[in-house]
């Protein structure tokens, strides 16, 4: 859903901050201190498999990893706009990377178009993009890739054609930074849509050659003998977190294309299913990853398939509340995290592509959900064109490149400087925890438990059997009337049932949103984030209307969601 922002929207908004890396001391715009903190490089015990709905090192038997990092968009398939490449009109159209490579081929042969896009790759992404990535704390890159990365017009492949991928995996991996393979553009277009490499503008079903159409067959062979090429040169790599399959299968025509659900399904399952084989015949070690377009029902169970060591992907973009002034970006990854969780599928969950816009709160709430849920998660990207983009990790301010007009040394003077950027540190500020942060499921007690409000180190008591609302006012833990089961939901959230009358808490949102132990189901109302604190206690926030719990003091302890900022008042110790 990005690829519907790109062309309608990413140009009127430019007001975001999304950044890489924050530490004190920057020796100049861009630059990261010479002094950092190093991670341990990746080895052949930190091999990751899929272990249920975990990854864990050591060939799925050792520690649990999560995956938080980014994207390397527009490095090897560039989309115009977040590069800076522009798009022409007339003896020219150029649109896409397909058009790069068509129109650098007309006007200078096909050597020199492969000369010239290396300028472009060489400085676009550098060993310096890396320690940028290690400084903030990230342990993956998801790789971006297209299928005329590895071969020329007739399809044969070229003679360094994976050479770039090797050295991007040597880099991550000095680094402890895991990389996914990203089959951004397949032979044929999967989706009609630029950051596949082909854009079909207003025909992108027609343009999507991958699946329908005279040459869906031998693009789909390409794909496969890909995808075998991929698996056997980095079966033993420890680097691959995992193999992505396909990227945004259909796209902006998912629910209209005039294809039944049942046959796009069947479609694409088949695909996976193809993919799935052909990988496992030279690699049976790394994890394999299918996407969803755009829900987890447009996935099937993987034991249906005989699936094993896989893990799903989602992408989440929602444009109608950019600024997050409703608490929307908040609410539709939370919607987006309830599906997965109520499919329940036995694999890991990674959110490949999100993005939550203009406003910093809205990412430190945002990626807390996906922390608490224990999902893997990459942004959507590490660098864009434009300053304080809403994007990217990283802003570029470079002169834009016009493959049509330009002259071959102005396109190389042009790209040579492509890998010139800055950080947007206003939201690194504020999101640069959020890479690092331990899942929080591990730490959050749950069963019957306590709680403690520190505002005035009374414990939290459903008073009058359940019927008035909780109180910090007790001295210590009596029995049912202080005693909360405390359940993981499965999406990130818990719910409190009251031991005083076996029903759950809720936030009584029309009512001064105090909390009432009298709900029988769990629902919107009965669902609470709990999240760690530095200290070792736990602030408490409503699913419902996403501000935190608070022991009003001036109102004798009695307990409400209605705090944006958490501090004293909203501070708890959960206790067995």
């Amino acid at each position: 859903m990005k690829r519907i922002m790109k062309n309608v929207f990413a140009r009127r908004f430019t007001a975001i901050f999304m950044a890489a890396v924050l530490v004190a001391g920057m020796l100049t715009a861009g630059l990261i201190p010479a002094q950092k903190a190093q991670a341990a490089a990746i080895s052949s015990s930190s091999f990751l498999k899929a272990n249920g709905k975990q990854l864990r090192n050591n060939y799925g038997n050792g520690d649990v990893v999560t995956l938080r990092g980014t994207n390397a968009g527009g490095y090897l398939l560039q989309e115009f706009w977040m590069c800076p490449t522009s798009y022409s009109t007339g003896t020219y159209t150029v649109n896409c990377e397909m058009d790069i490579y068509k129109t650098l081929t007309s006007r200078f042969g096909e050597a020199k178009m492969r000369d010239l896009i290396k300028v472009y790759q060489d400085n676009y992404w550098t060993t310096q993009d890396f320690d940028n990535c290690q400084a903030l704390g990230i342990n993956c890159i998801r790789l971006p890739m297209w299928f005329m990365n590895f071969v020329d017009f007739n399809g044969n492949y070229i003679s360094n054609a994976f050479d770039r991928i090797d050295w991007f995996l040597q880099e991550a991996g000095k680094r402890g930074i895991y990389v996914i393979l990203d089959m951004h553009g397949a032979p044929g277009s999967q989706n009609g849509s630029d950051h596949s490499g082909i854009d079909g503008g207003n025909s992108k079903v027609t343009a999507s050659q991958f699946f329908f159409g005279n040459n869906a067959n031998s693009n789909q062979q390409k794909y496969y003998d890909l995808w075998y090429k991929i698996a056997q040169r980095y079966k033993d790599n420890p680097v691959v977190a995992g193999y992505d399959l396909l990227n945004e299968p259909y796209c902006t025509y998912r629910y209209n294309s005039g294809y039944s659900d049942d046959y796009l399904h069947s479609l694409l399952w088949g695909i996976y299913n193809n993919a799935y084989n052909v990988i496992r015949s030279v690699d049976t070690n790394h994890v394999v990853i299918m996407e969803a377009t755009w829900n987890p029902s447009d996935l099937p169970n993987p034991s249906d398939y005989n699936w094993s060591n896989v893990m799903y992907e989602y992408h989440n973009y929602l444009y109608d509340d950019y600024d997050n002034a409703a608490g929307k970006q908040i609410t539709n990854m939370q919607d987006k995290l309830s599906l997965i969780s109520s499919k329940n599928y036995n694999v890991p969950s990674y959110m490949g592509e999100f993005s939550y816009f203009n406003s910093v709160s809205a990412w430190q709430q945002g990626l807390q959900l996906l922390n608490d849920a224990g999902i893997n998660w990459t942004t959507w990207t590490y660098k864009v064109t434009g300053s304080n983009n809403n994007w990217g990790l990283y802003n570029q301010n470079v002169s834009a490149t016009n493959v049509a007009t330009d002259s071959e040394a102005s396109i190389r003077s042009k790209w040579a400087q492509v890998g010139s950027s800055t950080i947007n540190s206003n939201l690194v500020n504020g999101i640069k925890s959020y890479f690092t942060a331990n899942p929080s499921p591990s730490t959050i007690p749950t069963g019957d438990c306590y709680i403690v409000a520190n505002a005035n180190s009374k414990v939290v008591c459903a008073d009058n059997t359940g019927n008035d609302p909780l109180i910090a006012n007790r001295n210590a833990n009596g029995g049912a009337w202080e005693t909360f089961n405390i359940v993981a939901n499965g999406d990130g959230t818990y719910s409190f049932l009251s031991r005083a009358n076996n029903k759950y808490v809720c936030a009584v949102i029309d009512e001064s949103s105090q909390l009432l132990a009298r709900s029988a189901t769990i629902s919107t109302w009965e669902k609470f984030y709990i999240t760690k604190t530095a200290n070792g206690a736990y602030n408490i926030k409503a699913y419902a209307n996403n501000l935190y719990v608070m022991a009003d003091l001036n109102n004798n302890g009695v307990l409400k969601a209605v705090t944006a900022t958490p501090s004293t008042w909203e501070s708890f110790n959960i206790l067995k």
